[in-house]
């Protein structure tokens, strides 16, 4: 993987969270679709504002340079920090605004920050939250599959430890390493499309809009107009199509909140190779 994929790949996951929040729990536009920031919806967002995925791969990437590795407790303790004070997000020196149920029981069942992996292993547990904040863990061992699958899966089981979601990260973690659907995975994507909260859904979803497009920005404006769970898919088609693409639209980078902390935690986690 070479620095202008990670580069895209990680402003990718931003754009296509902060596009999609005002859709977030609305139905599909079948209408004129939304196509650049806007503003409101549930969370009453301000144009370029990403929510909980985007804040959540902030905590990861700052757990990475502050410890010069993948360190679990690290993360975890980022986590409890965004969720209690709202560090990491837009909205700092407020509880988190937008944590889902499964993050949220996972994050409050730590009482060791030694012992931090606190996933439920239920299915019903298996959200798509452990899928949509891995960027940094790819970006960081772009030149190693196996840890970057490896703390891919490290990462997820801190909040979600069902089967689905270990798979699900497995196979996104090898195929944003790679910048390919790859043949082995294709039986994942074999459901419908819609943009639930279930990380097998967002997979597909996500994948979708990819793979019947031909540009980064036209797959995250069909992913996030599907509504729904519309900043997740968003961020995780983001993720896809930046590493597949690149980004081309300065104007949606330039548009984002805290676009400098953004800008200098990328250029810390890329490093100087």
């Amino acid at each position: 993987m070479t620095n202008d994929q990670a580069v895209g790949m990680w402003w990718g996951l931003f754009i296509g969270d902060a596009m999609g929040v005002p859709l977030e729990f609305t139905k599909p536009n079948n209408g004129k679709p939304v196509k650049t920031f806007t503003e409101g919806g549930v969370h009453k967002a301000a144009k370029g504002e990403f929510s909980d995925d985007g804040a959540m791969a902030l905590a990861i990437a700052d757990a990475y340079i502050s410890q010069g590795r993948f360190c679990g407790s690290t993360i975890q303790q980022n986590f409890i920090d965004w969720m209690e004070t709202g560090v990491f997000g837009t909205r700092p020196g407020e509880p988190a605004w937008d944590i889902g149920m499964t993050i949220e029981r996972s994050l409050r069942a730590v009482k060791n920050i030694q012992r931090p992996y606190t996933g439920s292993s239920m299915a019903d547990s298996s959200g798509n939250g452990c899928i949509m904040r891995l960027a940094p863990c790819i970006i960081w061992n772009r030149h190693n599959l196996s840890a970057a699958i490896g703390e891919s899966v490290a990462q997820a089981l801190l909040t979600h430890g069902s089967s689905d979601c270990i798979t699900y990260t497995a196979a996104l973690a090898h195929e944003l390493w790679e910048g390919k659907a790859l043949p082995q995975y294709d039986h994942l994507r074999d459901r419908p499309i819609n943009n639930s909260g279930y990380v097998a859904d967002t997979y597909a979803s996500a994948w979708y809009s990819v793979m019947t497009t031909k540009s980064f920005h036209a797959a995250v404006v069909d992913a996030i107009n599907r509504g729904d769970d519309a900043d997740t898919v968003g961020a995780v088609t983001g993720m896809i199509a930046g590493r597949v693409y690149g980004i081309s639209q300065e104007n949606l980078i330039n548009g984002l909140q805290l676009k400098e902390q953004l800008l200098k935690t990328l250029q810390k986690i890329i490093g100087s190779d």
